[in-house]
């Protein structure tokens, strides 16, 4: 109804699928964090509940600087800033949280969020800081201000000249926050303008714009896959037991990290803004599969924890783990009987019922 009555961006069907299918997950943790009888996975699904609301900031994308803050120039650059890096800032605490649980379930509730913050704050400081402290400081950088230099001899109605033309009536400065500190030798001018003359034809300055924060990005999901892998690596060690489908929720997560940061290097590769738009359609696709797989399984552990046996196991499991053997799905039963003798894993998973 809201595209309909106000102004708004172009909306792609992807993008739309997208946006709904988080939203449809923020629902479903928010059902699973009532209904949790663990009061510690309540935290864990707690921490997805606010990731997934920031889907519904791609909603109000599409009207802000068309039908809202229309007179605020930066309108939209801004709110598409703000809402990457509170998107991974979130995401980042939702998994690591996970991961501290996991690898800390003695710790109390504010000493697993004191570690997960302590660990997610020192990356974000490092990586997004410039954002905080100058909200345009992606105009500020070195590749835009001297594309600005460049632009300015390219002539509006006719073809970019030769980097060696442009490079005989301009001389770029290096900058260094947001300074320029001196000029470029005359070799490395040319190769500086060899290098953003791809970019000085239509909005293909776009991708150079959002080149160092694509970057920021890319380090904060490797960091998130990192401790992905630990869970992993841990599970394999110690085998502790765990909530049902909670590993393979994690397992979609190192997917869809994995596929942002693909995503997000597609993006600084690609020099046509119109080619950076068909890799980020493509890349939608591929995470709305990834997000469609984690609907199903927030879906399959919502409806475990409302039946009277996923309660049990799930009560079993807060006051007593070391007595009860791990939930085993359909997941598993499937890995157990294509790779392993069947028969022989009866009780805890991976574990011989073979008497010593």
């Amino acid at each position: 109804m809201s595209l309909v009555i106000f102004p708004h961006r172009g909306t792609q069907l992807e993008s739309l699928i997208n946006g709904a299918s988080q939203s449809l997950l923020f629902f479903i943790s928010f059902y699973i964090f009532l209904r949790e009888p663990n009061r510690k996975n309540k935290f864990i699904f707690l921490n997805f509940v606010v990731f997934f609301l920031i889907s519904f900031l791609q909603y109000v994308y599409s009207f802000i600087g068309v039908a809202f803050l229309t007179e605020a120039k930066y309108s939209g650059h801004l709110f598409a800033q703000y809402s990457m890096i509170a998107y991974i800032l979130l995401l980042s605490v939702a998994v690591i949280y996970l991961v501290i649980d996991l690898l800390f379930r003695d710790f109390k509730t504010y000493q697993k969020y004191l570690s997960t913050f302590t660990i997610v704050l020192f990356f974000f400081v490092y990586y997004f800081y410039p954002y905080f402290q100058d909200p345009l400081y992606l105009y500020s950088t070195e590749d835009i201000k001297q594309w600005k230099t460049l632009i300015e001899h390219v002539p509006q109605d006719g073809e970019i000249p030769a980097p060696i033309s442009l490079a005989n009536q301009v001389t770029l400065q290096s900058w260094q926050h947001g300074v320029a500190v001196g000029d470029l030798y005359p070799e490395e001018n040319l190769k500086r303008i060899e290098e953003l003359s791809q970019y000085l034809e239509g909005n293909n300055y776009l991708v150079l714009l959002w080149k160092p924060i694509r970057f920021s990005l890319i380090y904060m999901n490797i960091l998130i896959m990192g401790f992905v892998l630990l869970f992993f690596g841990y599970q394999y060690k110690k085998d502790p037991p765990q909530g049902a489908y909670i590993d393979k929720i994690m397992f979609l997560l190192l997917l869809f990290s994995s596929m942002e940061i693909l995503h997000n290097w597609g993006y600084i590769k690609s020099v046509e803004w119109s080619s950076m738009t068909e890799l980020f359609i493509v890349g939608q696709y591929i995470t709305v599969i990834i997000q469609i797989m984690m609907i199903l399984f927030f879906s399959l552990r919502l409806q475990f924890i409302t039946s009277v046996q996923g309660e049990f196991y799930e009560t079993e499991l807060a006051t007593n783990p070391q007595q009860i053997s791990r939930w085993r799905d359909w997941i598993d039963n499937i890995v157990l009987a294509q790779f392993f003798n069947f028969k022989i894993f009866n009780g805890r998973l991976f574990q011989s019922s073979l008497k010593k």
